[in-house]
């Protein structure tokens, strides 16, 4: 009796996330969000402009949620638009899209699409580095990456004068 009364009380809490990016055939890419939880489900597209990166189209919707001030907050996505994906990114989203005045989990959505965004300009660099068969051809397609994708310089392993980038000469 007593372990059926201990078990009733334990909270179950599941939280799926996926996020993935493709190319569109209009030359810009699309990054898609979903986020389930026990509480919460929502779903997100944000279409970005290629080379430049700005946040050219975006709609999402809250198809379950607790938090009232996200049930019918879609519109505050539209404060997006015209958003450079680069530095700065991550402040400008939540203090624009989030906070008191928006939707946290519409903000974390943004980011998780940006992220989906990024990953996939660093897919074929990654495929070429695990491909290589000499470590002279891992570095050389590490520095190729590095010289040709100033993107990556986000990311803190890759940060401009850190000693990978200063061994590569890049």
């Amino acid at each position: 009796m007593a372990q059926t009364y201990v078990d009733n009380r334990i909270l179950n809490y599941t939280k799926n996330i996926h996020a993935g990016a493709e190319n569109l055939d209009n030359g810009n890419t699309m990054a898609r969000v979903r986020v389930d939880n026990t509480f919460m489900s929502a779903e997100l597209e944000m279409e970005v402009k290629l080379p430049d990166l700005k946040i050219v189209s975006i709609k999402g919707k809250i198809l379950r949620s607790f938090a009232e001030e996200c049930k019918d907050n879609a519109e505050v996505l539209q404060r997006a638009v015209g958003m450079r994906v680069g530095a700065g990114i991550t402040r400008l989203v939540k203090e624009t899209i989030g906070g008191s005045n928006g939707c946290n989990v519409l903000a974390d959505m943004i980011l998780e699409g940006c992220n989906a965004l990024i990953m996939g300009f660093t897919v074929d660099e990654l495929e070429r580095q695990l491909g290589a068969e000499t470590d002279e051809g891992y570095e050389q397609v590490l520095k190729d990456m590095l010289e040709n994708n100033p993107r990556i310089a986000s990311c803190i392993a890759f940060t401009e004068g850190n000693d990978l980038r200063k061994r590569l000469g890049v």
